[in-house]
């Protein structure tokens, strides 16, 4: 039952947003919102959930990719760079700025993957730099660009400039950091 609460709630934030109540999942799940408060005391208890879910499912994704010891370091960091939960792959990018705006306890925990765990990425690079695939440079710099590339395409998002998936927005991202713009 739970699961199929979270599979509606995932479904509705792609439809419609963050702004669903409880009441309207209820209904499209045909049950009482009685039964749903049973699950989640709250909606924040339930976005909350489905954020959780989608970082283990990256951090899942994340050592299944780095032990792969079939894929060479390059495109070991191009998976790493745009590694997103299954359920999140066709958001528009201003679902992450709604979750921000609107259940910032709970971006709290987005932006700290966003910001703090890079461990692996930077493992691939090391891996890259140490076996001559890629060139020395500032690995630190490289994910300040990609934070804040990221930021931005949420930011022009929110005001109606950019509308692209997040799966979209980071391959163009990703391919513009790795291969740069030179013909």
């Amino acid at each position: 039952m739970k699961e199929r609460v979270l599979a509606f709630a995932r479904q509705e934030i792609h439809r419609t947003g963050y702004r669903f109540t409880m009441n309207e999942l209820a209904k499209q799940l045909g049950m009482s919102t009685k039964t749903i408060y049973e699950w989640y005391p709250s909606k924040d208890a339930l976005i909350d959930d489905i954020v959780q879910c989608a970082i283990d499912e990256l951090k899942i994704k994340e050592a299944e990719l780095a032990a792969d010891v079939t894929l060479h370091p390059l495109e070991k960091l191009k998976k790493a760079l745009v590694l997103i939960p299954q359920d999140f792959q066709l958001f528009d990018l201003r679902r992450l700025n709604e979750l921000q705006r609107y259940y910032p306890e709970i971006w709290k925990k987005v932006d700290q993957l966003i910001t703090e765990q890079w461990d692996g990425v930077l493992r691939i690079i090391n891996e890259g730099i140490s076996t001559g695939t890629m060139r020395p440079f500032h690995s630190d710099l490289f994910i300040e660009l990609y934070i804040g590339g990221l930021y931005r395409l949420m930011e022009q998002s929110s005001k109606g400039k950019m509308n692209k998936t997040l799966g979209e927005a980071l391959d163009e991202m990703v391919d513009i950091l790795l291969n740069g713009i030179v013909k």
